[in-house]
């Protein structure tokens, strides 16, 4: 029991250095003012493309546990927290970049700029299951917590979207097509018979 203690206090300590590294990185290259020609697009981006990165690896916990260690899936939380953490500081990189925090000017640019309106969606979205991301929401919301939970997959849909909108404007499709194929594997893994026995 202390050796399976101790490696699922390794594996989580690892999967909390691993999310956190993005911020430590992205830190030292405002530091050194390596952020490029546009500074506060490079942050945006940043911050948006570590927030997917996390949610798709939330997702996927349960399928990359089969094939490496079952302690994998008590760290899903926390990796899912993480994701949210980085949406929340992609928004809010946006807000004070693009809108210095005009309400009114941010409204706008949601009902004109389809990108934006669904970021902000699949944003108001999560924060729900942020909120209820602990024992005492699961125990109080019973069967109705892992179908609030579910909408997981709305999320990810809703940020790809955005994600290929955005990138549209480049018509750089590169990474949207390749976070598309992972998400698009993992669903298509999870719903086979093969997972489904394996989970029982």
């Amino acid at each position: 029991p202390l050796i399976a203690k101790n490696r699922k206090f390794l594996l989580k300590l690892t999967l909390f250095t691993w999310a956190v590294l993005p911020l430590v990185d992205l830190g030292l290259l405002i530091s050194r003012e390596s952020l490029g020609a546009n500074p506060q697009e490079f942050i945006q981006r940043y911050l948006g493309t570590c927030a997917l990165v996390l949610l798709l690896v939330t997702y996927s916990i349960s399928l990359i546990a089969r094939v490496t260690t079952s302690d994998l899936v008590g760290c899903r939380r926390m990796v899912g927290l993480f994701s949210f953490l980085y949406m929340t500081f992609h928004f809010l990189s946006y807000l004070a970049f693009e809108q210095n925090f005009l309400i009114i000017d941010f409204f706008e640019d949601f009902l004109k700029r389809p990108f934006v309106f669904l970021g902000t969606i699949a944003f108001l979205i999560t924060i729900p299951l942020a909120i209820t991301s602990n024992n005492r929401s699961m125990k109080f919301l019973g069967t109705w917590w892992k179908r609030l939970h579910s909408v997981i997959v709305l999320i990810i849909v809703l940020s790809l979207a955005h994600f290929f909108l955005h990138k549209a404007g480049k018509n750089d499709f590169f990474w949207p097509l390749i976070a598309s194929a992972v998400f698009g594997t993992v669903v298509i893994v999870k719903k086979s018979r093969y997972f489904k026995t394996k989970s029982k």
